[in-house]
């Protein structure tokens, strides 16, 4: 017998609402199945075809105009992404050791991560220690550089590098330690978003322009991108995904006039740029967000008449969302970053080692980091879907409305006089600021979980031990000295130039100094900071380390009366390092409640039953273990509000529950213990 289902008629949206409020049993249907994100969308619990026909979307195919659903017709069979994991070592010989090994087994680009010194273009020994080789490669002299990529063979390997304010230098140094076989990839200029993270720049935003002018118009007929727009500082900061779409695009249109300007060919411009776009834990919103970027930049490229070229993207895994704490539950949130970027059509990607914030990646670490991208390519099959996430309603209607909020907010940057006006008014970082408070409240009240943080801490954590080189090259003088030409003269901002003066024996910082400089450096403006989410659980937690304060959990009654809210309590104070103790059954009376207590020696008490139990355990319990303990602090979880003041009578102190602020409240008991 054939089976069918057309005996059953096609269930309606209206359906299954009906359902769903029915078995919500009263509570409302918004507030329980509706959720807001902090880009101010409004995530519905289920989408259907009728939600995406409002949307009346225009027909789209991959590789073609506005490119939301990829750069290539064939998806990423015939356009991989590239692995471009960052190698952060100072020094150049582990730098290429590590290089060497790493496009062994499966990396495909020299993702090239620069010290402050190397973007600022300063020799080691007029810079801060700290910035040099701190966070990424130091390269001051070619002989720095012949020895980072020595064996390398950038024919094939492309590169990719966001070299600070000017890439005219970097760009100067690749050249001169690859001759006439040259290299391929992205040397990338990004002044504004450099200006943004330092709060200053050495030179003025139109000699920056200029420079990146000179560089692009260098590098036509040259497989060589030279505009970069790092977007992810504004996630890394704190900010929503619109926000970060915003003001990477409204950077991008400011370096789309100025090469405009400077008369590079109209055909020449779009291919030229590259945006890097944090991927976040929230695998949906970032499948939307990559999409949304190449739809609002093809309608930027639209907009100044010139060829349509798709956007090259390049993810990097947030660091917003990373935590020392727990640090391998950054294997999770890096897994799914990694998938969401994939999915949603990166050309390039770093996915970043879960301990990374605590020390330079060992081999295992990076390993682990570097085959995610073999495990998501070979085994999962994802270089052979074109736009995997094409076509999922959700998706879709998610992608279109984070576009139209990103571009509203473009609107306002552009109605301000475009991104460096906003910048010199504070108005970015005033908005990203606010986000990130917001988005830190959520984690600080544990309305955001953070796992291994906020959520299931583990008391018996055993840290990592960190890396005793980080953070400890030293300043090469020495080499600079050795190899410094001085008086080095250009005649002209030019690759070729600086390539020769390289060769000739100058230094970066002689060469940054020989630069045509005759304008004001730019002013002064409010940095950008970046912060992550659980930076203040992690103080909370190294202040509770040596001698962590105990915590007595009273439960009185069988599980059913204590076991909710004695689960909640000791999520409570573990979160913030305190050591929770507890029997496995509760007190069968407030005697024996007191005793157990006592035998604890904690200086923390918490009362943990029911709101019906409370009334006759409290004024039983509380006044007798004080009479006892005179300096404990006597706590109740839970807020039966009308019988606070009768609570506090008999003794209590202060009330957990749902609504606290518990970072707050953690920190300010650390106080008063």
């Amino acid at each position: 017998m054939k089976l069918t289902l057309d005996e059953f008629s096609p269930a309606t949206y209206e359906d299954w609402r009906r359902a769903a409020e029915e078995s919500l049993k009263g509570a409302p249907f918004d507030k329980k199945l509706i959720t807001p994100t902090p880009e101010g969308i409004k995530l519905q619990p289920i989408y259907g075809k009728a939600d995406v026909e409002a949307l009346a979307l225009p027909e789209s195919w991959p590789g073609l105009p506005p490119f939301v659903r990829g750069a290539s017709a064939a998806g990423n069979k015939k356009r991989p992404w590239l692995v471009a994991q960052e190698l952060p070592y100072g020094c150049a010989e582990k730098f290429q050791a590590a290089l060497r090994n790493d496009l062994r087994r499966g990396q495909n680009c020299v993702s090239l991560l620069l010290d402050a010194a190397t973007r600022r273009c300063l020799d080691p020994d007029e810079a801060d220690g700290e910035e040099v080789g701190k966070c990424g490669l130091s390269l001051a002299t070619l002989g720095d550089a012949a020895r980072a990529f020595a064996g390398v063979d950038f024919h094939a390997v492309p590169v990719l590098a966001f070299a600070g304010a000017s890439a005219l230098p970097l760009a100067g140094l690749l050249q001169a330690v690859t001759g006439d076989k040259g290299f391929s990839g992205a040397v990338l200029a990004d002044p504004l978003t450099e200006w943004a993270r330092d709060g200053k720049l050495a030179m003025s935003l139109d000699e920056a322009y200029a420079e990146m002018a000179a560089l692009s118009q260098w590098a036509v007929g040259k497989k060589i991108r030279t505009a970069g727009i790092q977007a992810n500082l504004w996630a890394d900061a704190g900010g929503t995904a619109v926000e970060e779409l915003a003001f990477g695009l409204a950077t991008g249109a400011a370096y789309f006039r100025a090469l405009a300007t400077a008369g590079i060919p109209d055909n020449e411009i779009a291919p030229r740029f590259v945006m890097a776009l944090s991927l976040g834990s929230n695998l949906f919103m970032e499948i939307a967000k990559l999409r949304a970027a190449r739809m609002l930049w093809s309608r930027i490229v639209e907009s100044f008449g010139v060829p349509a070229a798709p956007l090259f993207l390049h993810g990097r895994s947030s660091l917003f969302n990373k935590s020392v704490l727990d640090p391998h539950t950054n294997m999770l949130r890096a897994t799914a970053e990694g998938f969401a970027g994939v999915v949603g059509g990166v050309d390039s990607m770093h996915v970043a080692a879960f301990d990374e914030l605590i020390r330079t990646p060992d081999e295992f670490s990076t390993r682990i980091a570097r085959n995610l991208h073999v495990i998501l390519s070979e085994e999962c099959g994802f270089a052979e879907v074109a736009d995997a996430a094409g076509g999922s309603w959700y998706v879709e209607s998610l992608t279109i409305e984070l576009a139209r909020k990103a571009w509203e907010l473009f609107q306002e940057v552009e109605k301000r006089g475009g991104m460096a006006v906003a910048l010199r008014e504070g108005f970015p970082q005033a908005a990203v600021a606010a986000s990130a408070k917001a988005r830190r409240d959520a984690v600080s009240k544990r309305r955001t979980a953070i796992l291994g943080v906020n959520l299931f801490p583990n008391p018996a954590e055993i840290p990592l031990s960190p890396d005793p080189e980080a953070g400890s090259f030293a300043i090469r003088a020495e080499g600079v000295a050795a190899t410094r030409k001085g008086g080095v003269r250009l005649s002209s901002p030019s690759v070729g130039e600086v390539a020769r003066a390289f060769q000739a024996g100058a230094t970066i910082g002689e060469i940054r100094k020989a630069l045509p400089r005759k304008a004001a450096p730019a002013p002064e403006i409010s940095r950008v900071e970046i912060l992550r989410a659980a930076e203040g659980y992690e103080r909370l937690r190294a202040a509770t380390k040596n001698a962590p304060p105990k915590v007595w959990l009273a439960k009185f009654g069988p599980p059913k009366q204590s076991k909710a809210r004695a689960d909640f309590s000791s999520g409570f104070f573990s979160a913030g390092g305190f050591e929770v103790l507890q029997t496995t059954a509760g007190a069968k009376s407030p005697g024996e409640a007191l005793e157990q207590a006592l035998d604890s020696k904690a200086g923390i008490v918490v009362v943990c039953s029911t709101d019906d139990t409370y009334p006759e355990i409290i004024p039983a319990f509380v006044p007798a273990l004080k009479a006892k303990m005179p300096g404990v602090k006597v706590l109740l979880a839970g807020f039966p509000a009308d019988q606070i003041e009768a609570h506090k009578a008999s003794g209590v102190e202060d009330f957990i529950h749902l609504k606290v602020d518990c970072l707050a409240f953690l920190n300010r008991l650390i106080k008063e213990l």
